[in-house]
């Protein structure tokens, strides 16, 4: 069993290794086809020579396949290159200075959308009809409802500029964390929350429950300890896809609250077509959520023993 299971994790791994690969490989291309980054390393009155003298530096004037072939090379090698705009300055450092800030906006949505669904999509099945699932559900379609970018600047005008009770932007102390990471969980609470109360509801109708009432468990225990577990699995599913929505969705909000992190830094490469540092970015995000999505297959059996690797 032991051997099946690490042979189970190995191949999500790969699969994961592949998806990286193919993203990076599209990214790589159409970078490639529609930026022009010599219109912004040099001067607008800059001569033709100029022009073709920093494009041969850069190797932008070899083929598709030969700079795709030394890309790959260079991958290869964990060579992940040098920003064209930042004087020489290695992507792989440049980003590790801002995934700190992205991992703690895309960690405090989660948090924000896993504390608040949970509890709330609980009491919700446990309420059917009663004031407490009309509340729950009237959030999950309005957290569903509404784009991330409009309600960040929505959040912005009415709490931080019209009551000042946090600052518009920037990454200055706890205070500042609390308007992006609302923005960027709402959508996953409404999601979560919806499939905790489906959930529920299927699983309190069980014979297994019934049973453990009638074994005279206290009804804590056995939605806590019997209920919840069972209906936990799709969550944790949606858990894995939701990650990669965060990290997808924090690009927009470190825009819009000027939030100094990796998704703000690839909106600046790529208006400035810094092939490098776009590169490497997407490669950290892809493999991020890559990883994150193996390792919540991987969880299935430590929340339902009876999930066995060679059959997920």
């Amino acid at each position: 069993m032991i051997v099946q299971f690490w042979n189970y994790l190995v191949v999500r791994l790969l699969q994961a290794v592949v998806v990286v690969f193919v993203v990076v490989s599209i990214v790589f291309f159409v970078a490639r086809l529609v930026g022009n980054p010599e219109s912004f390393l040099l001067p607008y009155e800059a001569t033709d020579a100029e022009i073709e003298t920093i494009r041969d530096r850069l190797g932008l004037n070899d083929t598709l396949i030969v700079q795709y072939g030394n890309f790959l090379w260079d991958l290869v090698n964990l060579d992940f290159g040098t920003s064209y705009r930042g004087a020489g300055t290695s992507t792989i450092a440049a980003i590790g200075e801002r995934a700190v800030n992205t991992l703690k906006l895309t960690a405090a949505g989660m948090v924000f959308a896993v504390g608040l669904s949970i509890p709330l999509g609980i009491a919700a099945a446990l309420r059917r009809g009663k004031v407490t699932d009309w509340i729950a559900r009237f959030l999950a379609v309005f957290g569903q409802a509404t784009p991330s970018f409009w309600l960040g600047l929505m959040v912005i005008f009415f709490f931080a500029v019209e009551l000042r009770w946090f600052p518009t932007g920037g990454a200055e102390g706890f205070r500042s964390l609390i308007l992006p990471a609302l923005s960027l969980g709402l959508l996953e609470m409404a999601a979560i929350m919806r499939l905790t109360r489906s959930g529920m509801i299927d699983v309190m109708g069980s014979d297994f429950i019934t049973t453990a009432r009638a074994k005279g468990l206290r009804e804590r225990t056995v939605i806590m300890r019997h209920a919840l577990r069972h209906a936990l699995l799709p969550v944790v599913t949606i858990l894995g896809l939701g990650l990669g929505r965060l990290i997808a969705g924090a690009v927009i909000i470190e825009v819009v609250f000027a939030w100094p992190g990796i998704g703000r830094l690839i909106i600046d490469s790529i208006v400035q077509s810094d092939y490098p540092m776009v590169q490497t970015a997407i490669i950290v995000l892809a493999a991020s959520i890559a990883l994150a999505n193996a390792l919540v297959d991987v969880s299935y059996r430590l929340i339902d023993p009876r999930i066995r690797a060679g059959a997920i």
